[in-house]
């Protein structure tokens, strides 16, 4: 059976290894082999894939548990309660990318050992590309954080959850539109909410979001993979 050890096994490390292979494929696709077509296909199906895990499944879970809570309430729930309930309304997510055939990950494990059988091929490739297992992997050295868009009580909020590996917590930045990074937040329990109101005057923003360890009062480590949402759509 052929080794996939170099794929992380949660579902935000896969988020981000995802990601860095669909950057680092049109560098050496050609130089091991693959076909431009290939590599267009490949991204394709990479995109949809990081929006699944990213964006659609999560949504799609916390909109089952909350209208099956919504349910039972309603159904076997305390009439003391005062007034109206309305029912929870649907997570807010990117559009999806464009869709792909089933078999994403079988065709992409498939690619990588004929990476590895190329004759151009080389470790310090497969280190690149991310191909070759390694010990403590990224998911462990730097945050993977993973964002929703939802409802709050006083409108949208950004949901941003992460696993802390061991650490405190981490160091939490965002920027609007484009703008300069700034301090939003330190957490130590996730999810973090950021429930901040659209700017005045803005009637939508693009919110990125970059995550790094906090550890002892202090601040360390490389950042995270920059994660962006649209708010006011």
């Amino acid at each position: 059976m052929t080794s996939t050890s170099y794929f992380p096994t949660s579902q935000d490390g896969q988020i981000v290894w995802l990601s860095h292979y669909d950057l680092k494929l049109p560098i050496y696709g050609a130089i091991c082999g693959i076909s431009d077509q290939e590599i267009n296909n490949t991204q394709t199906d990479l995109a949809y894939y990081i929006w699944m895990l990213q964006h659609w499944h999560p949504s799609i879970q916390r909109d089952a548990k909350e209208s099956t809570a919504y349910k039972t309430m309603m159904v076997t729930g305390s009439s003391s309660i005062n007034g109206t309930i309305n029912y929870p309304q649907p997570s807010v997510f990117p559009q999806a990318p464009t869709s792909t055939s089933p078999g994403i990950q079988k065709r992409l494990f498939s690619q990588i050992v004929r990476i590895k059988a190329g004759a151009n091929y080389s470790e310090a490739i497969g280190h690149d590309l991310g191909i070759i297992a390694i010990p403590n992997n990224i998911e462990h050295l730097i945050p993977i954080p993973s964002i929703l868009v939802e409802r709050g009580e006083s409108g949208q909020r950004v949901a941003i959850s992460f696993n802390k590996y061991g650490h405190d917590g981490v160091w939490i930045e965002c920027r609007i539109n484009g703008g300069e990074w700034s301090f939003l937040a330190i957490d130590t329990l996730k999810p973090y909410y950021d429930e901040r109101p659209l700017a005045e005057g803005n009637t939508h923003e693009t919110r990125e979001y970059r995550l790094r360890w906090w550890d002892k009062s202090v601040a360390h480590g490389e950042w995270s993979t920059v994660l962006s949402v649209l708010l006011g759509v």
